[in-house]
């Protein structure tokens, strides 16, 4: 039985290891070489279309600014007042100019950060831990015996044999919907950045109109790291709670009956992909209170 249980285990494992390595080459993917750079090159185009509307909407709100400065300033502090604006407007001219390749190396620095913690640690799953010791305690049957102890420990491994079977078939339907999940959410983190990387100069052209409305400049900025840098913060959801697949939490098992300790486990096992699922989904809202 207890070979029947470990196969069944080590089916979901293999399934989990192979969809989540396929999440991870998601996860640590640049958005400018996903797909061979289309992608990439068809955003360009995009953006090369709008990019035309940068100067006139920046030279708009200049204008705005200006207006806003000379009637709200002192008489003294006018100058001054078109000083920092004109110069606001000729710094906003020349980040325009340059944007795309900015953006560039923002995408580039957070695929470093990516990268270098994707190579730290291990994401794949193997009956290891707590699961093999509990599994080898409960599911192993006692040399045949005609006594109570006998036929209570044979109830009880198989008591804990029909727990994990169940819990096994269970496990297997949930890491697969899970790292499914996972894998969409791969894809986003990937395209994300890429649906709003077009908008780039506009989203500069309103730094010219003065500390209000170049309020969106940094919010677009800050959306579009955030975006960027998901894939770090994906990689670390999946790494760091695949060390609870496989060991507990923190129970104290010392008086625990073997019932209660396989209970356990495939509860936290079936839970811990959902977990994962959720906080990798969830990165974004993670991001965004970060930044």
């Amino acid at each position: 039985m207890a070979d029947i249980v470990k196969a069944l285990y080590r089916c979901s494992f293999t399934i989990w290891n192979s969809l989540i390595g396929i999440a991870m080459t998601l996860f640590t993917t640049s958005p400018k070489t996903a797909g061979g750079g289309t992608p990439y090159a068809t955003v360009h185009t995009f953006y090369n279309a709008i990019a035309d509307a940068t100067v006139p909407i920046a030279t708009v709100f200049f204008i705005i600014a200006i207006y806003k400065s000379v009637i709200s300033a002192p008489p003294g502090q006018q100058a001054q007042r078109f000083l920092q604006d004109a110069l606001r407007y000729c710094m906003i001219l020349y980040i325009s100019a340059n944007m795309w390749s900015i953006m560039g190396y923002l995408i580039d620095f957070t695929d470093g950060i990516t990268g270098q913690i994707s190579m730290t640690g291990g994401y794949t799953l193997s009956i290891t831990g707590d699961l093999e010791s509990i599994m080898d305690e409960c599911l192993k049957l006692p040399d045949f015996a005609i006594s109570g102890e006998w036929f209570g420990k044979f109830w009880s491994t198989v008591g804990c044999s029909l727990l994990f079977l169940l819990g096994g078939i269970l496990l297997l339907f949930i890491m697969v919907a899970s790292s499914l999940s996972i894998i969409s959410s791969g894809f986003q983190r990937i395209l994300k950045p890429l649906m709003i990387l077009p908008f780039a100069g506009i989203a500069i052209a309103l730094g010219a109109g003065g500390h209000d409305i170049s309020r969106s400049l940094l919010t677009y900025i800050k959306t579009f790291f955030g975006f960027c840098i998901s894939g770090a913060l994906m990689v670390v959801a999946v790494k760091g709670g695949i060390a609870l697949c496989t060991n507990l939490v923190s129970f104290d098992l010392s008086s625990a009956s073997e019932i209660q300790k396989c209970i356990l486990m495939t509860v936290q096992m079936s839970v811990t992909p959902i977990v994962i699922s959720g906080l990798v989904k969830g990165s974004d809202a993670v991001t965004s209170r970060m930044f």
